[in-house]
């Protein structure tokens, strides 16, 4: 199905519509000027768009076909003139969207793949993979070298597409691949060496999709190169979990702090000061209350600084017993203690190792344990739990914490020189209350996101909820602004686009009763007339507007898109006093 554009005007006739219109309203585009809208689409919904004089989505079924369409309202010398209304098959823009996914998958495989292959490459193991067909998709450096082929043998430019069994003579993959049955072998010999070979089929879903052969020189498993092998594949796996936790966020990566949504001048600054400590690597320590957005930050400035290729790893100091903390954050040998893995487990300042990590709630962290964190901030040093062995590493540290710091240095609850080494730099979040001017675009842009999870078209605010949204403290701060609005999601009927009072917990009309203001949550609103409905709404986006524009009618006037004359019609209408 193709795509349309009709144009009405103010009094809802059509003006314009392409060659396409055809296929939707099945009137030829020539025949369907001066018909109104409604005739044609009686589904419309335009009388809203100019009664809000906002854009609107939705879905119509035009004879036996969905058809998606988006309202755009048409403004000249901001005065609403039209309506553009734009059309097109519903099954394109789920086609659009299983196309933008797709594309997305494939270029989270393809970064994991390149992920795997340097990992791969570096291991002290030789690895081959090949199709069904038993051509060599990958070979890593190490196999390579087994096989007698560098980089200066012409045949290593040709590898790709070859049979494994013409260079390497001794693998079993077919036979593995044929019969689903791995294959072991620990005296392969092969130009001068003793190997050990492993071999097993890849399967998904029931089919063999390919084969993997690894190659280890038998000596190094019996010294402590297999140890150290050993050792590196613990941290290697480590690492990379969290490198795969990262891929499934890399759409907002590729968009540094811009989930930090605010135009005021508070959240302006300080995303200019994040953007600029990023370049740097000196701690930083994020205060703010809970809710506002720690974490959000700390992530976007490890994606803006030079470590952005390596590991962000976060750790909660609250959320993790204290005796337990120490090998969380440090690692441990084997045998250190009852129930520890065996082989022993790096910890999580090991695995940042070049990058960033993030102490979030550090003031719930133990004194005891506060002395260490000193240790590795000043030395750059520790020892795994149950270890002798001094590990160097390379982290930079962020801390985050919704306590006041500076009272628990009184209290001896917190270390005065850790603090000193965290709040290198400090950047404070506001509370939601103390940026008002962001709630409104918050609820906008988190609407759309549960729009895409609950599968609805992003709602909009009602005047008496948007008066609800700016005159709440939000304790909670954006957080609870998240779980305000998809409580609204889930009490709204199907069809409805817009958000209510009566949609929303009883604990935010509570606050403004608190502030003289009483709303009703808990019933749907009386039926009115038309007439009346009209001139209530009226009169609250008004109201509304005059008190957003601190009395100034010209500005109230542009934000209702009406004229100011028609504004002053309206307040003698109306009897709306200043």
């Amino acid at each position: 199905m193709g795509q349309s554009v009709i144009i009405v005007n103010r009094r809802g006739a059509i003006t314009f519509a392409d060659s396409e219109s055809e296929h939707f309203l099945k009137i030829p585009a020539v025949k369907v000027l001066g018909y109104t809208l409604a005739e044609v689409m009686p589904e419309t919904r335009v009388l809203e768009v100019f009664t809000s004089g906002q854009a609107l989505c939705c879905q119509h079924i035009l004879g036996d076909q969905a058809v998606q369409a988006h309202y755009l309202p048409l403004r000249k010398q901001d005065t609403l003139t039209g309506v553009i209304i734009y059309l097109h098959g519903a099954e394109d823009e789920a086609e659009k969207e299983a196309a933008a996914r797709a594309k997305q998958e494939e270029e989270a495989a393809r970064v994991l793949i390149g992920l795997y292959e340097e990992i791969l490459a570096d291991l002290p193991l030789g690895m081959a993979v090949v199709n069904r067909e038993g051509r060599i998709v990958m070979l890593n450096s190490l196999y390579r070298r087994y096989l007698g082929i560098d980089g200066k043998n012409p045949t290593a430019s040709k590898l790709d597409g070859q049979l494994l069994a013409e260079v390497a003579p001794f693998t079993r993959l077919p036979q593995v691949m044929e019969t689903g049955e791995g294959f072991l072998d620990t005296g392969v010999r092969h130009r001068g060496q003793t190997f050990f070979l492993a071999e097993t089929a890849i399967v998904s879903r029931g089919s063999v999709l390919g084969g993997l052969s690894k190659l280890l020189v038998k000596e190094g498993v019996e010294g402590q190169e297999f140890q150290n092998f050993m050792e590196r594949v613990r941290l290697l796996e480590g690492r990379l979990m969290f490198y795969k936790e990262e891929l499934q966020e890399l759409r907002r990566l590729q968009a540094p702090l811009q989930e930090m949504v605010g135009e005021g001048a508070s959240m302006q600054k300080l995303k200019q000061q994040a953007a600029r400590v990023a370049r740097g690597d000196a701690n930083i320590l994020i205060t703010g209350e809970s809710g506002t957005g720690k974490g959000l930050l700390a992530q976007g400035i490890h994606t803006l600084s030079p470590r952005s290729g390596e590991p962000f790893i976060k750790i909660n100091c609250a959320a993790i017993p204290e005796n337990l903390l120490e090998s969380e954050l440090f690692g441990y040998e084997d045998g250190a203690f009852t129930g520890a893995v065996k082989g022993g487990k790096p910890g999580k300042f090991e695995l940042a190792n070049g990058g960033t990590i993030l102490l979030d709630e550090i003031g719930d962290m133990p004194l005891a344990m506060q002395a260490k964190i000193l240790r590795i901030l000043q030395e750059k040093a520790f020892e795994r739990v149950g270890g002798t062995k001094t590990i160097q590493v390379d982290v930079r540290v962020i801390a985050a914490t919704n306590r006041d710091l500076r009272q628990m240095i009184e209290e001896q609850k917190f270390r005065l020189d850790l603090y000193y080494r965290l709040a290198v730099i400090n950047l404070h979040i506001p509370a939601l209350r103390d940026r008002r001017e962001d709630i409104l675009l918050l609820a906008a842009e988190i609407s759309k996101r549960l729009g895409l999870k609950y599968a609805h078209t992003a709602p909009r605010l009602d005047p008496l909820a948007e008066e609800i949204f700016l005159t709440y403290s939000w304790p909670g701060n954006v957080r609870e602004l998240e779980n305000v609005l998809e409580h609204a999601f889930n009490f709204m009927e199907p069809g409805e686009e817009v958000i209510r009072p009566e949609h929303l917990p009883a604990v935010l009309a509570d606050g403004m009763l608190q502030g003289g203001v009483t709303v009703e949550t808990s019933a749907r609103p009386e039926f009115l007339e038309l007439d009346e409905a009209v001139a209530r709404a009226e009169t609250d986006a008004i109201r509304r507007a005059l008190r957003l524009a601190k009395g100034n009618k010209q500005e109230a006037a542009r934000m209702l898109g009406i004229h100011p004359s028609g504004l002053y019609q309206k307040l003698k209408k109306y009897e709306i006093t200043e």
